[in-house]
């Protein structure tokens, strides 16, 4: 069911329209005089320049309400959202005048006429919007039932996500490759699905068998996200965030450049994550300590252009800049007791081993 907007949203709205209108108004009223009625030529200009001012004003006051709204910076609402729709907008501008012609010269029956596929036009844009944000709920709720199953890394895969995307945003890359490299970061562990859970909340140190078996899981991450075209652009970042820029990670060892930068910005928002917050079975060492961390592995396991990025972050926003998520608390006692259950659980040969 789509959501009702608050009343002065849509006052706003509605103030948005009249102003857009006004402003085309003016511009056409100005350039009245310059242009002949019979010059098809000005005419077209004049088309031109009123659906430029309509566009401008709209696109404008739109953006900056979406901004204050969602705290999203004007630069990625445009890129994620309104260019997507600017076609379609600038498709209006012709419509329009011939509305206004057959307006004038048949009735405002005959103009009325266009109505039916205007609303059509907006009902699929409004369905457009409402499947956008469906995507993007269903990749919240799917990166939140990861960290649910690991249980001891609640809200991890936000605040990589959200880590992720700063570190992209500072070196420049465009929203659109940000965006990308966000829902990577929500979804890098999605392979741990795979993982057995008495190996994920193993309490003791993993044995060789257990460790190649949790290696595994950028592999399963990949092949669970390649039938989503969607989600098809996030498999290899997902699949090589585990790569070291040496060359000794896994699952490929793929060595600097080779590796995707996604995947080299996730690892090092991962690190930095995973190194600032609480464990069950250890506390945070802080955020100085986790940075000499990163600084020390520089060229080792970091790419020493990302791990700058962080640092320049960082140092503009705060230690604080990347809070812990907003999730509901674990309850750490029961998830403890859990741990030593499993812990004492005989191993069970799987049920389709031969």
């Amino acid at each position: 069911m789509r959501r009702e907007l608050p009343i002065w949203q849509t006052l706003y709205n509605r103030f948005d329209y009249v102003l857009s209108a006004f402003a085309a108004y003016v511009v056409v009223d100005l350039s009245r005089g310059a242009v002949q009625q019979d010059d098809p030529l000005g005419v077209i200009a004049q088309i031109i320049l009123a659906g430029l001012a309509f566009s401008a004003v709209n696109l404008v006051l739109g953006i900056a309400a979406a901004s204050l709204r969602t705290k999203m910076p004007l630069g990625r609402i445009w890129s994620l959202s309104v260019s997507n729709i600017l076609t379609g907008l600038v498709a209006l501008v012709p419509l329009g005048w011939l509305m206004a012609e057959i307006s004038a010269k048949v009735g405002l029956w005959a103009a009325a006429m266009f109505m039916v596929p205007l609303y059509l036009a907006r009902f699929a844009f409004s369905k457009y919007a409402e499947t956008r944000e469906l995507f993007f709920g269903t990749v919240q709720a799917l990166s939140q039932a990861i960290d649910a199953k690991d249980g001891f890394t609640r809200g991890h895969a936000d605040r990589v996500s959200r880590i992720a995307g700063a570190i992209a945003r500072e070196i420049g890359l465009p929203e659109r490759q940000i965006e990308q490299i966000e829902l990577a970061g929500l979804l890098h562990d999605i392979g741990k699905i795979g993982v057995e859970d008495r190996i994920l909340m193993k309490p003791q140190r993993l044995e060789k068998d257990e460790q190649d078996l949790m290696r595994r899981h950028p592999i399963y991450g990949a092949s669970i996200l390649e039938p989503s075209a969607a989600l098809r652009p996030l498999v290899p970042i997902v699949l090589h965030h585990h790569e070291n820029f040496d060359g000794t990670g896994y699952p490929e060892g793929l060595k600097g450049e080779e590796i995707p930068l996604g995947s080299r910005i996730i690892i090092v928002a991962d690190a930095y994550e995973a190194m600032t917050s609480d464990r069950i079975y250890r506390k945070a060492i802080g955020h100085d300590r986790a940075m000499e961390q990163l600084s020390k592995y520089k060229g080792v396991q970091f790419d020493p252009k990302i791990v700058r990025a962080l640092e320049h972050v960082v140092q503009r926003r705060g230690s604080d800049a990347f809070e812990v998520s907003e999730l509901p608390p674990i309850n750490y006692e029961t998830l403890a007791e859990l741990r030593r259950r499993l812990a004492r659980e005989p191993r069970v040969r799987d049920a389709h081993a031969s």
